[in-house]
């Protein structure tokens, strides 16, 4: 297979404005596969358009196989790809559309194109389409025929814009898995894109998280998700996504709105001077303190609190505990998202907890959360002041 290498990519945007893609460094060893996600508008797309050669960057290099390949033409870095809008052809039908991209290469064997074409439309439930044409498939169907004709075709890499977003949520997980198992059994290397984190996480060897023209943090899902290199990061990964609330360093505590945490030497030389930083605290990490899981936690921060409103989500409950921020507080979380132009504060605290727990709305609820899970961040850079450096 075929390695990819991106180096200080860089597209400029609008006079006056941020770049487009912002000095992006990725690289997609031979036969791995990497998700790139993050929200609408993050330049994920853009980045793939510009991998395969259909536009252009204002500098910085694109590798493939270690080789500089900023003024090959798409048709020579031969990287098959999958579109947000399909690009089918309409005067043909689901095979030949199938077969279009593959029979466009020289010494194709046609009776073995033949065989793979019937053996991927077997795997997404296109067998009994062959001889249709577009016009007649609903858009899930055609989805399903873009991502078919990457398959089909033997190419030095795969790029996926977002390829699952059409299907139902039922046939989005069987598309997903089938064809992660393809390529996968093949080798191949492959970029995914998509807005899904859940999606992002369970699809790829690598997960870049990408936001503004920048990637953020490069690395597999367990780590990205334990250890999120910055708030965004840490806001962005995870259903429900990770509580961030304000914190105060007091001498030796770090006071939030609902506990109190003792700081060890470490930290407390990290935070340094800063009077505000974040906390950040993963719903599943907060637990019943008269549970088994809590009582089996020692060293602790434990704090008392009402329970606001409870979502049963059938295995666990989600129960939201508010709290209080004074208003500068607030006005300083709100300039924060308002830089990154993505919502990552709330006035309550979620907690992931048990389906069995006999909660509700109005009680009393003591929660125990592991010292070790909570995180630290850095209010104006978003740096994670509790990774090891």
């Amino acid at each position: 297979m075929t390695s990819i290498e991106i180096r200080h990519l860089t597209t400029d945007g609008p006079a006056g404005g941020r770049p487009l893609l912002d000095d992006v460094n990725l690289t997609v060893p031979s036969g791995s596969t990497l998700a790139i996600t993050g929200p609408a508008g993050a330049g994920k797309s853009r980045l793939l358009r510009t991998i395969v050669g259909i536009e252009e960057q204002t500098s910085g290099d694109v590798l493939i196989d270690d080789i500089v390949v900023n003024a090959v033409d798409p048709r020579g870095r031969d990287i098959a790809m999958v579109f947000q809008d399909y690009a089918l052809h309409p005067h043909l039908d689901v095979f030949d559309n199938l077969a279009f991209s593959s029979i466009l290469r020289k010494g194709v064997d046609k009776d073995a194109l033949s065989d793979r074409i019937h053996e991927v439309a077997e795997l997404l439930a296109l067998t009994d389409l062959l001889d249709v044409r577009p016009a007649d498939l609903d858009d899930p169907q055609r989805q399903r025929v873009a991502l078919g004709r990457a398959l089909v075709r033997d190419a030095n890499a795969y790029l996926f814009d977002a390829p699952f977003t059409a299907q139902s949520e039922r046939v989005r997980t069987h598309v997903r898995s089938v064809t992660a198992q393809w390529q996968h059994e093949a080798s191949r290397t492959s970029v995914f894109t998509t807005n899904d984190v859940e999606e992002a996480l369970s699809t790829a060897d690598r997960v870049a998280v990408m936001h503004q023209g920048f990637i953020h943090q490069v690395g597999t899902p367990r780590d990205l998700y334990d250890h999120p290199a910055d708030m965004f990061v840490a806001g962005f990964l995870g259903s429900p996504p990770m509580n961030l609330v304000p914190a105060f360093p007091t001498g030796r505590q770090l006071v939030m709105p609902l506990a109190t945490m003792l700081l060890d030497d470490d930290l407390l030389e990290r935070i340094g001077e800063r009077s505000v930083v974040v906390a950040g605290i993963r719903p599943e990490h907060c637990l019943d303190a008269t549970g088994p899981a809590g009582h089996g936690v020692t060293d602790r921060v434990e704090f008392t609190t009402r329970i606001d409103d409870i979502e049963w989500r059938g295995s666990s409950q989600f129960a939201y505990l508010g709290y209080d921020i004074e208003p500068e507080v607030e006005s300083v979380l709100g300039e924060v998202e308002e830089l990154l132009e993505f919502d990552l504060f709330q006035s309550f605290l979620v907690a992931q907890l048990p389906a069995e727990s006999p909660l509700r709305p109005g009680m009393s609820i003591r929660v125990v959360v592991p010292r070790q899970r909570i995180l630290v961040f850095d209010p104006e850079t978003g740096e994670n002041l509790t990774l090891p450096r």
